[in-house]
């Protein structure tokens, strides 16, 4: 993305902000050099949002380490009872990536949904700390996404230049190397209708494309990024395989997985009936691989590919469970376990994933038990369970790992 960094440095010299110092490349090689195993867990709590640290050991076990404030205010809790059968499950911001690490891991960015903004804390050996928080530019916003100093944040409501009151709607930054965030101006973009409840943004790995899913309109954006970081303002606009797309997640050769929770109606998932499917990405648009792959679990909403990109696996929040599917590599996807591990019955709502940077662990959030789960990825692709992590708030969202 050479022109956007171009871009980017024209304004922080109109600024009169610094790209590059000793200080600041000094910092940037010591942050790199960290490989200490972490996990990030947002609590979304509406008093006060914030970000709870655990290390992780090499046998996949953890220790919390700190809990960091992100300067805003979360959702707090999803509507209880919700209407997953057979149980409850609260799924407050309905969406994935309410917090992702740059590409170098110096910074983590999260999404402040009941105060509208977004934050960025510097990832250190000690843990975080808070170095900028910026309006998101809407209401209420779900999902964040970096790719080379390019953020985009997306808002499940309307923003001041919006035509359809309630519609989503996207904005763009610069994130400097100093942590700060810069809006690109006119970058906000409108997602949907009114009710369309987009569900994540994400930038592809070519820098090229920024692809939202309308979760409850059953719609895919992808929008082209133009030299100066902004998107052209219309987007190509295309029916999803099966009801309900939620997450993406990106591997190697230019594909795409998207899950599929096949809702009949807002937060009630068809029994039996969730699916996910592939696209590869080119520089126009996202041409179906795998259409609709049913795991046959109920409300599947979240996706991880591992990083050799030979399995993925996605969260079914209805059904309490993870399944997991081998990836060819062309992108095809064939179903290995519906349920490769129970995260604690169709009671414990998983409703967040990440798998670690050496493929070895798979982390999810159990929302409504209040647990952190984890296991370690065999050779075959199945799961063996290695941690639970009890006393998380039920409004918890948001999870990665490294």
């Amino acid at each position: 993305m050479k022109a956007s960094v171009a871009f980017f440095a024209s304004l922080v010299m109109t600024a009169g902000l610094s790209l590059l110092s000793p200080h600041n490349t000094l910092a940037q090689e010591d942050e790199e050099r960290f490989e200490e195993g972490r996990v990030y867990v947002m609590s979304n709590e509406s008093t006060g949002n914030s970000v709870i640290v655990f290390a992780r050991a090499e046998n996949g076990t953890l220790t919390r380490i700190q809990q960091v404030s992100t300067g805003g205010l979360g959702s707090g809790p999803g509507p209880r009872p919700p209407q997953f059968p057979p149980g409850p499950g609260p799924d407050p911001l309905n969406s994935q990536d309410a917090i992702t690490l740059t590409e170098n891991g110096r910074f983590l960015l999260a999404v402040n949904a009941r105060s509208n903004d977004v934050s960025v804390l510097a990832v250190t050996r000690k843990g975080l700390h808070l170095v900028d928080k910026k309006p998101s530019n809407g209401i209420f916003p779900v999902s964040v996404t970096v790719r080379k100093g390019l953020v985009y944040v997306l808002n499940q409501g309307a923003s001041p230049t919006n035509s359809v009151q309630g519609a989503g709607s996207i904005t763009g930054f610069f994130l400097d190397f100093e942590g700060k965030l810069h809006e690109i101006p006119n970058s906000t973009r409108q997602i949907g209708d009114a009710g369309a409840a987009p569900g994540d943004v994400v930038i592809d790995p070519d820098g090229e494309l920024v692809i939202v899913s309308e979760t409850l309109a059953n719609f895919i954006d992808v929008f082209h990024l133009r030299e100066d970081g902004r998107t052209e303002k219309k987007s190509i606009r295309f029916p999803s395989n099966n009801r309900t797309p939620l997450a993406f997640d990106f591997t190697h050769r230019h594909i795409v997985a998207l899950t599929e929770g096949n809702e009949a109606v807002a937060q009630t998932g068809t029994p039996g009936g969730s699916s996910t499917s592939t696209y590869r990405v080119t520089d126009e648009t996202l041409i179906p691989i795998s259409k609709a792959v049913t795991n046959h679990q109920t409300a599947n909403c979240w996706v991880r590919f591992t990083p050799d990109g030979r399995f993925a696996y996605t969260g079914n929040t209805g059904s309490g469970s993870i399944s997991s599917y081998s990836v060819s590599p062309r992108g095809e996807l064939t179903l290995l376990a519906g349920v490769a591990a129970d995260t604690g019955g169709p009671a414990s709502v998983p409703i967040d994933l990440d798998i670690t940077r050496d493929g070895k662990y798979l982390y999810v959030l159990a929302a409504f038990i209040g647990t952190v789960e984890g296991w370690r990825i065999e050779e075959n692709g199945s799961l063996t369970p290695v941690e639970s992590i009890p006393g998380m708030p039920v409004s918890i969202q948001g999870l990665k790992a490294r």
